[in-house]
């Protein structure tokens, strides 16, 4: 049996935008995120695509915030929990950005950031959460 190509060679600008949006077949995702872990050149090019990444931990739990930036040069900005998931389609990273901190405090008025909420990307930077 054959492996994906991105197994064992580096993921594609279409694959990694396909993760990104959470649109990755379910069964490649194993060994496309194995092989995100131990290639640094892959996850850079993933963080390249993903323009914004924050996570907010709620009374519902973790819920996800990102930006990807497709191949058309378009942004996607989308929130995904438990129990929601929705987002849309922005011309800037601004925009998408804007409509995310909006709606997550349309969605939680009475979340109030700790230490936990921040960049999910793995990458250590200052915390950024918003308040309302």
């Amino acid at each position: 049996m054959r492996m994906p190509a991105w197994a064992d060679d580096h993921q594609t600008r279409a694959d990694l935008e396909s993760y990104s949006l959470g649109k990755l077949a379910p069964s490649p995702t194993p060994g496309f995120e194995r092989h995100l872990l131990i290639c640094p050149r892959c996850r850079t090019k993933l963080s390249a695509i993903e323009a914004y990444n924050f996570v907010h931990y709620t009374m519902d739990g973790p819920f996800y915030s990102r930006i990807t930036r497709l191949r058309t040069g378009m942004f996607v900005a989308r929130h995904w929990g438990r129990s929601l998931e929705g987002g849309k389609e922005f011309r800037t990273r601004e925009g998408g950005e804007a409509y995310l901190v909006r709606s997550f405090f349309l969605l939680f008025p009475e979340h109030a950031c700790t230490a936990r909420c921040g960049d999910s990307s793995g990458v250590s930077e200052p915390n950024n959460c918003y308040s309302a």
